[in-house]
């Protein structure tokens, strides 16, 4: 496995990367730690010095990895349930996700990118 940075939802927030094979397939897998921007304060006196430079370098990290299997550190960011009974009834593929990835990043930083909008338009 390898560790990834991507600082943000917290400073030591780490992304992890491995490959794994089945039979002659070869997967990537990410398990993201999170890119929750909760109530944090981006614009002004930041909730800790560079969080919003944090967010960018990570968001700019996750969307170059390679990615097959999508996991994270909350079930619900990769909707864990649905995939788990989908491998219960037979699906073998269950979990490999490349959009479900793509989807999470892009709906993460669009969250992040209105609440710093938001935030310079409150403080003028």
């Amino acid at each position: 496995m390898i560790a990834h940075l991507t600082p943000g939802h917290t400073k030591g927030c780490t992304t992890w990367t491995t490959k794994i094979r089945d039979g002659t397939k070869i997967y990537d897998v990410v398990f993201v730690g999170s890119q929750s921007v909760l109530d944090y304060k981006f614009v002004g006196q930041e909730s800790y010095p560079g969080i919003t430079s944090d967010f960018e370098r990570s968001f700019a990290l996750l969307n170059h990895l390679p990615c097959d299997i999508f996991l994270a550190s909350h079930g619900s960011f990769f909707h864990f349930v649905k995939k788990h009974e989908g491998l219960l009834r037979g699906d073998a593929n269950a979990f490999i996700d490349p959009d479900g990835y793509k989807t999470y990043l892009r709906e993460s930083e669009h969250e992040f990118r209105n609440k710093v909008a938001q935030q310079k338009t409150a403080q003028k």
